[in-house]
């Protein structure tokens, strides 16, 4: 049970994340155009904003995957009886563990490259934007592992709401 509710509160901090992120992302965008249009823009008026969208993409599909708020295609799947249905789905989350833990893999070389140039702009490192890749891999491997393990011990992979309490 205390496993369950820390990560409800992690699931919870995820959430006030990427809103906090949402809503510093849309004013910052809203600034800039105004800026824009009635005075001299800034110049950091679209590399910030590009920054936070990123983050915001790989935090948020994370997040998103973690509490079971994906968008999943589940017509053909729900047709399949149960045993073909398992055998399906572990074949499933098994590629996409490795597909995650080759974006994982590779996005370490990226960050090398990258975190030596800096942006003109804003004067941040250039290894922040790239630095969401594994994070947000990271997080996508914990739920595909998750789902993995609970398909193997011979449940269905249902979309499951874990940071509601049943």
């Amino acid at each position: 049970m205390r496993a369950r509710s820390l990560f409800q509160a992690f699931q919870r901090a995820g959430a006030l994340l990427c809103g906090a992120l949402l809503i510093v992302f849309t004013g910052l965008v809203l600034y800039s155009v105004l800026m824009r249009y009635f005075f001299t823009p800034p110049m950091w008026g679209e590399e910030l904003p590009k920054l936070l969208f990123i983050w915001m993409i790989f935090l948020g599909a994370g997040f998103a995957y973690l509490s079971g708020q994906n968008i999943r295609m589940t017509a053909l799947i729900d047709r399949v009886p149960r045993g073909p249905r398992r055998v399906i789905e572990l074949i499933m989350y098994a590629l996409s563990i490795v597909i995650l833990l080759m974006v994982f893999w590779y996005s370490v070389p990226i960050l090398e490259l990258t975190s030596g140039s800096v942006s003109l702009s804003t004067g941040l490192s250039d290894g922040w934007k790239f630095l969401a890749l594994p994070i947000g891999a990271l997080l996508l491997l914990v739920n595909a592992v998750w789902r993995f393990i609970r398909i193997a011990k011979g449940e269905v992979d249902e979309p499951v709401d874990l940071g509601r309490p049943n």
